[in-house]
């Protein structure tokens, strides 16, 4: 399999580094976007959401999917959980039966059907059964736009696939790793914003890093007992995509999620603290799923229990506090 020409879907921060990792590689890259505004924006090649970001002379941007899939040996999927099914619908259309490759660097479960990113793609384009990727792991993009040294997830079903990927993908500053538990990887990408959440509201109520690192232990005790029912290997969830991501995005003061539960534990209601963060954060879409799924697997989960009251019921964020018993 020999890979030329990449298209991005979703030019949004993550979507846009991926394209300029890529294209720093040599690949020429076709950046696809949605929103007309943003798209216009680039004309000065440059991202209004990225200080100190000039996009590589290899990247050529479109606005019409099926323009983008010109030529291309492999595609990269940057949309939301909830625009995926959708997206996929005008996507299958563009291919017209067409197989490459593709690969999800989006995070999220869908509510009700507990379906992951890579699931939804192979249900709404079924040519494309085993082609599709799970791309995750402990990354924020404007670190990887600075080169700062990486290591993220690729998982799939067709390991001689990953491998030639892998070595495709191979170039600093992100180090790839292979798995075959592609759902595991998924759902530690999904369940980890969660996680981040409650981080944030810890945060907000000001109790200190002894009490966040007590959650962070506890949450992966809940987060392993959902990921083993959803068929996970429990390395999965102590690696990267797991523990990794959990570790990144609960701590750090970059992390989106984390931020809208500091918000929260402040005290502020989920619209405000959503205005104020800005940019979207997963976690939001994927606390009523994870919450969902608890109580389908009749799991004790405390933890994440009392964050989907602080986010979906409005409870005040002292429970998340009175959740770890102390």
């Amino acid at each position: 399999m020999k890979i030329n020409n990449i298209t991005v879907f979703g030019a949004g921060v993550w979507g846009s580094v991926i394209a300029q990792y890529l294209a720093e590689g040599g690949y020429k890259i076709s950046l696809w976007e949605y929103n007309k505004d943003l798209l216009a924006s680039f004309k000065d090649r440059t991202h209004p959401n990225i200080e100190n970001f000039t996009f590589n002379e290899n990247i050529t941007f479109f606005g019409d999917i099926k323009q983008a899939l010109e030529n291309t040996d492999l595609a990269f999927i940057v949309i939301s959980t909830k625009g995926i099914r959708g997206f996929c619908a005008n996507l299958k259309t563009a291919l017209d039966g067409k197989v490459i490759p593709v690969i999800s660097a989006s995070k999220g479960i869908e509510d009700e059907s507990y379906k992951t990113i890579c699931e939804i793609i192979e249900e709404e384009i079924p040519h494309l059964k085993n082609q599709a990727m799970a791309f995750t792991g402990p990354t924020f993009a404007l670190e990887v736009a600075r080169h700062v040294p990486t290591k993220i997830m690729l998982a799939g079903s067709d390991e001689k696939l990953l491998k030639i990927l892998e070595k495709a993908l191979a170039k600093k500053p992100i180090i790839v790793e292979i798995s075959t538990d592609r759902r595991g990887v998924e759902y530690g990408g999904a369940i980890k914003n969660v996680l981040a959440i409650g981080c944030g509201i810890l945060d907000g109520i000001r109790t200190g890093a002894n009490t966040k690192s007590a959650l962070i232990v506890k949450a992966m005790q809940e987060m392993n007992q959902i990921m083993l029912k959803e068929g996970a290997k429990t390395e999965t969830v102590y690696g990267l995509a797991g523990l990794g991501d959990v570790i990144l995005t609960g701590m750090s003061q970059m992390s989106r999620n984390r931020k809208l539960g500091e918000k929260l534990g402040q005290g502020k209601d989920l619209q405000t603290s959503i205005e104020e963060v800005g940019t979207v954060a997963e976690g939001v879409n994927s606390v009523a799923s994870v919450y969902h799924l608890i109580e389908r697997h009749k799991i004790n989960a405390p933890v994440i229990s009392a964050i989907w009251q602080v986010v979906c019921k409005g409870e005040k964020p002292t429970v998340l506090v009175k959740a770890m018993g102390l």
